[in-house]
């Protein structure tokens, strides 16, 4: 592989990672009824995704997988949204990185793929980790964020499960998802949501480079990058979220829910990693039989 064409791929991934990771500070930001902030920036991002398809002559696939993956999308973006809302930006962003026990677990009972015992492992420690989180949240507006940014780390792993259906086509799913979460929150954004420059300007921040410019750099990225690497440089995300958060806006983890992002972040990335390294060792040997 070219060493530039490389280098290249890993600035995309982390270009991917910091604008993702921006989601956090600029819902925190904006004081938009999270439909609304949901709803707005899939609109600016639906835009900056149909031009970038049109441009790589991308046709519009509409079936059964793209249709799952659009649902999922779609409630998995809103889920994230509210859960900002009602609890801290570092909770949301920390159990939505459940996402690949939640991958196990459907693979099990729905695909029945018997999980190894290093999968089971780490689906156990992952949980061990979610329980700090609603320790440190007893109000039931903090409850209700954990249980919300857990069902979007669920609604991730649908997603990414999704996208192994024959004939799905992501980019599709995506830009519907978009369209749908724009005019399920249409009603809130013509009556009940205040226009103020801040709200305006990081909403569209939101949409434009947090979301879609987010997705396509992901996409570049992943063309190139090994997938060792790729787990490595997706878990700035969860890491920087918070840190931005704290910084610019003054919100803070709590001590139990700073020991649970410990135990879910540590979790997350051995597992990703050891099976990034498994796959690219199963691939390597591919080729060489």
């Amino acid at each position: 592989m070219n060493s530039t064409h490389s280098n290249t791929g890993v600035l995309c991934m982390i270009g991917s990672a910091v604008f993702f990771a921006l989601g956090g500070l600029l819902i925190k930001l904006n004081s938009m009824p999270a439909l609304s902030i949901n709803g707005l920036r899939c609109f600016f991002s639906f835009i900056v995704l149909l031009i970038y398809m049109k441009l790589r002559k991308h046709h519009f696939v509409l079936n059964g997988g793209t249709l799952l993956c659009t649902v999922a999308n779609a409630g998995m973006c809103l889920a994230f949204v509210y859960a900002n809302k009602l609890t801290s930006a570092a909770n949301a962003i920390v159990l939505q990185f459940t996402m690949p026990i939640f991958i196990i677990l459907i693979m099990w009972l729905f695909f029945h793929r018997k999980p190894e015992k290093s999968s089971l492992i780490a689906c156990f420690v992952s949980f061990v980790g979610i329980l700090f989180f609603f320790f440190d949240s007893l109000t039931l507006q903090g409850l209700l964020g954990i249980l919300l940014a857990i069902l979007s780390g669920m609604l991730y792993a649908v997603v990414f499960v999704s996208k192994q259906i024959r004939g799905c086509d992501f980019e599709s799913a995506v830009l519907l998802s978009f369209v749908i979460s724009f005019l399920m929150a249409l009603p809130t954004i013509l009556t009940k949501t205040e226009y103020t420059p801040v709200n305006v300007i990081t909403v569209v921040i939101l949409g434009v480079f947090q979301m879609a410019v987010s997705y396509i750099l992901l996409a570049r990225g992943l063309q190139s990058v090994p997938p060792v690497a790729a787990s490595l440089i997706s878990m700035v995300e969860p890491v920087l979220n918070p840190i931005l958060v704290a910084v610019f806006y003054g919100e803070l983890i709590g001590p139990l829910s700073l020991v649970g992002a410990v135990i879910v972040i540590a979790s997350a990335t051995v597992y990703n990693v050891l099976e990034a390294a498994k796959s690219n060792k199963s691939n390597r040997k591919e080729v060489f039989e």
